[in-house]
């Protein structure tokens, strides 16, 4: 008897597949799209793959981040997300005469660097876990000595609250806050948004000053028959070289554009170009990015406009604010620069007037409307 259960124990034994027969998932390259009010550290699959670059104790730090890195699915994303406070008070610029309660916001997207399709993005489906709050007493923001004076709350950090197992039943759902709420700024515009992609946070976006973040995206989004909207330039190369022409050195006028694979649903679509600019020349104010040429309610029947035309679509404003339309790169200090054009696809058309029609408020314009979107890359060096 002893040998036959030995002989039943080895035959099992053997039955059992060994590691090397398990099915491994296949690891995929994400890139993720971040902007916070003020800090964030991201976690995926209960890692850390990276987090603001910007210090949480830097007053008025709002930037984005790109972080890249590699995971399978299903995928856990967790987000730790805080707004600036000098102390316990909550309260910042203490001891000066805007000595006030903070606000704060954040926003983000993944993408899949081969395929570049979002496959998650903020909304009030995350889930949400408030770890400070504080001033409690918000009437305490008038106070001459704010650390003594203003009361908060503080719930410990779950220890595996990042990873795959933790249970977030008991959370709350994110809420979703506008723009103009959030008051974005610096680097939010950075980004093409996803039009799901929304800025979110606790139910109190001032007195919730750390808070925990979960989503889990069981598998990539199904792929979608319609080919992405593609804009190319009869003129130069995706990552090529701008031709003087184009430019103050040249005649200064404006490229052409072509594009194709355009959704059907479609009703106008906008052009944007614009750059980063270089160091301030003496006596110059920083208004952030250069915008040289905005076209906005292009025909959706429209594929490609020539070469220092005027007469397709709706001219905006450029950043020298002089006339409507075009206004060539004027390359400062040395190397190359790179100039970006972004092609968006509008579910609607815009009431947003020429003159109003900076990029920013292009882009506010569009927020929700954009089906689909495409750009184009070109550098050029003064010599």
């Amino acid at each position: 008897m002893r040998r036959f259960v030995s002989l039943v124990i080895s035959i099992l034994v053997l039955a059992i597949p060994t590691p090397s027969h398990a099915v491994v998932s296949k690891s995929i390259a994400f890139q993720a799209e971040v902007w916070a009010d003020n800090w964030f550290a991201l976690y995926v699959n209960g890692k850390k793959v990276g987090e603001d670059s910007v210090p949480i104790t830097t007053e008025k730090s709002f930037n984005s981040e790109k972080i890249k890195f590699s995971a399978t699915y299903p995928l856990t994303i967790a987000v730790m997300a805080k707004d600036f406070t000098e102390n316990a008070s909550g309260l910042e610029y203490i001891g000066k005469p805007n000595q006030q309660i903070g606000d704060a916001g954040i926003i983000l997207q993944i993408r899949e660097v081969a395929s570049d399709r979002v496959i998650a993005q903020t909304g009030h489906d995350w889930k949400v876990l408030t770890i400070n709050k504080a001033p409690l007493n918000p009437e305490c923001v008038k106070s001459s000595n704010p650390i003594n004076d203003c009361k908060s709350s503080n719930t410990k950090v779950p220890s595996t609250w990042a990873s795959p197992s933790y249970k977030d039943s008991s959370w709350k759902f994110a809420t979703e806050f506008s723009k103009e709420i959030v008051g974005v700024k610096d680097g939010y515009f950075d980004f093409t948004w996803s039009p799901s992609a929304t800025l979110i946070w606790s139910s109190d976006l001032k007195l919730d000053n750390i808070i925990l973040l979960r989503k889990v995206i069981k598998a990539a989004p199904a792929v979608s028959a319609s080919k992405s909207l593609v804009l190319s330039s009869p003129d130069f190369k995706d990552g090529g070289t701008l031709p003087k022409d184009f430019t103050c050195d040249g005649k200064g006028i404006s490229p052409s554009f072509s594009w194709s694979n355009v959704p059907t649903n479609t009703q106008s679509l906008v052009l944007i170009m614009d750059t980063v600019p270089g160091p301030l020349r003496p006596g110059e104010v920083d208004v952030g990015k250069h915008v040289y040429l905005t076209v906005f309610n292009i025909p959706k029947t429209v594929a490609s406009i020539p070469a220092g035309a005027t007469n397709v679509g709706t001219l905006g404003q450029n950043f020298q604010g002089k006339a409507l339309g075009y206004t060539p790169p004027c390359s400062q200090g040395p190397g190359s620069k790179k100039y970006s054009i972004y092609l968006y696809a509008l579910n609607s058309k815009l009431t947003i007037s020429p003159q109003e029609a900076t990029e920013i408020n292009l882009v506010n314009a569009m927020s929700g409307k954009v089906i689909s979107s495409a750009q184009l890359d070109v550098y050029y060096s003064r010599g």
